[in-house]
């Protein structure tokens, strides 16, 4: 864990539901967090290939 993610022990023991689930949660926070510094400070691009195939459903090719 010295990387600063969030991985499984190495015991191999698994993950609980709650805990996999306060993973999500927490990476999403810092994913808005970031988007909303970027927002503010100017410099956020949008990713409009992205968009358009988030649009059309498929995945981006």
């Amino acid at each position: 864990m010295a990387d600063g993610k969030n991985s499984a022990p190495e015991s191999g023991r698994k993950r609980s539901l709650t805990s996999l689930t306060l993973q999500w949660l927490s990476e999403k926070i810092r994913r808005t967090e970031k988007i909303k510094e970027e927002i503010t400070s100017g410099h956020y691009e949008v990713d409009s290939e992205k968009i358009a195939a988030s649009l059309m459903g498929g995945k981006e090719g």
